[in-house]
């Protein structure tokens, strides 16, 4: 049984300094970002070991959607529910490929994003022509490699190719053993989006302070300030506080939602995208004083063991899996799909996203909240002109010693 590896690597910063002329098919592939950013992010916090999460759903359905091409019957069909692809009616490719085109390689002031696919044949594979003219849509490409002799070197090029586009930020991707001579396809996508606030922090507010894990145990971190005008609210049968920090040229924004009391697991029951929705919509302009960590991530999924749980199950399962548009070889599987994120927030701006806990002590419309992000909060980053969301997670722990409050 021939294996086909999908390998997203994501790493995302701050802001994106132009309008996009969307369509309704992009719109749509919105909506569909939004459910499916949702579905995942509640399989991911089902472990109860789960503390911080990041990932980026348009790279892990970018990745799938490379995947989708080359597959038929049951299999194209379970991608095409867990990701909403149906909703597009067929027409999801082209939106891709619109999306793609509209988002990549798009340099402004302060402002980078780069989005790039490729995939990494066997050199003993037979890739379908109609496959690699499809993946045009994509701006990917079939790159042949010795698989079965150069294993190691195979690993190497993958691994050099994905440092590069994202500016090496994820230098290693894929450890050396990751492919053999049953590796068929290394489908892969890798997302870089650097930036700065658009109303960015002064370094010299920047402090020590208490991260709150919980009631009684503490991380001693930096935590930036500023006072400004915010789109600001307050869900009041949540205890929810959300404000939205834009990035340079207001076409991106990183949100954060904060819980009082330590209650993210009731945020959590309660989101999905019509709750998303309604919750952004409602904010508006306030003048507000805004503490938010600052702090670096890492993470790492494997996809495999998550997407059955959604639903998609036949492209791993070597007897079910019809994968025959992509290569004249039979009985090719998914064998693994691995996603990297890496994420770093400062006072200039973000690589990747920003996940933030606020408490706000008054709440009258007369008097200047506090967005106090010293506690575990969710955040999101998405499209303002669609809704797109393209990293999604919470902070639960920074980096730093564990102690309890009383040696802070």
């Amino acid at each position: 049984m021939a294996r086909i590896m999908l390998y997203v690597s994501c790493l995302f910063a701050v802001a994106l300094a132009k309008t996009l002329d969307l369509d309704g098919d992009v719109a749509k592939l919105s909506e569909s970002n939004v459910q499916f950013s949702i579905d995942l992010y509640k399989k991911l916090i089902a472990d109860p070991s789960t503390e911080n999460i990041m990932f980026s759903p348009v790279s892990v359905a970018a990745a799938m959607a490379m995947t989708h091409l080359g597959a038929k019957g049951d299999t194209a069909n379970q991608i095409d529910e867990v990701f909403r692809f149906n909703k597009l009616e067929g027409k999801f490719h082209s939106a891709f490929g619109e999306l793609h085109g509209l988002l990549l390689d798009k340099t402004a002031e302060n402002v980078t994003i780069k989005s790039s696919n490729r995939v990494f044949a066997n050199d003993q594979l037979k890739v379908l022509e109609d496959y690699k003219n499809a993946l045009t849509v994509y701006g990917a490409q079939v790159d042949s490699l010795d698989f079965a002799k150069n294993p190691e070197k195979s690993v190497e090029s993958i691994n050099n190719w994905i440092s590069e586009k994202t500016d090496g930020k994820i230098p290693s991707m894929l450890a050396k053993d990751s492919v053999d001579g049953n590796t068929a396809l290394v489908i892969a996508n890798a997302l870089y989006f650097r930036g700065n606030w658009h109303s960015k922090f002064s370094e010299q507010q920047t402090e020590q302070r208490a991260f709150y894990v919980s009631h009684y145990t503490v991380v001693k971190t930096p935590f930036m300030f500023q006072r400004g005008k915010f789109r600001y609210g307050y869900v009041e049968e949540l205890t929810l506080q959300i404000v939205e920090l834009p990035y340079a040229g207001k076409e991106y924004s990183m949100y954060v939602l904060l819980p009082e009391n330590f209650d993210l697991k009731k945020v959590e029951a309660n989101l999905n995208p019509e709750n998303l929705t309604r919750w952004i919509s409602e904010i508006g302009y306030r003048t507000v004083d805004i503490t938010l960590p600052k702090f670096k991530l890492e993470e790492s999924l494997n996809l495999h063991e998550v997407l059955p749980k959604l639903g998609v199950t036949d492209v791993f399962d070597q007897s079910k899996a019809d994968l025959s548009g992509l290569a004249k070889k039979p009985n090719l599987n998914v064998d693994q799909i691995l996603h990297k994120a890496v994420l770093e927030v400062n006072e200039e701006g973000s690589v990747a996203a920003a996940a933030t806990t606020v408490r706000i002590v008054a709440r009258s419309l007369d008097i200047r909240p506090e967005f106090v992000a010293n506690h575990p909060f969710l955040w999101a980053i998405r499209h303002e002109g669609t809704g797109l969301v393209l990293f999604m997670g919470r902070l639960q722990r920074p980096e730093g010693p564990l102690m309890n409050h009383d040696e802070f």
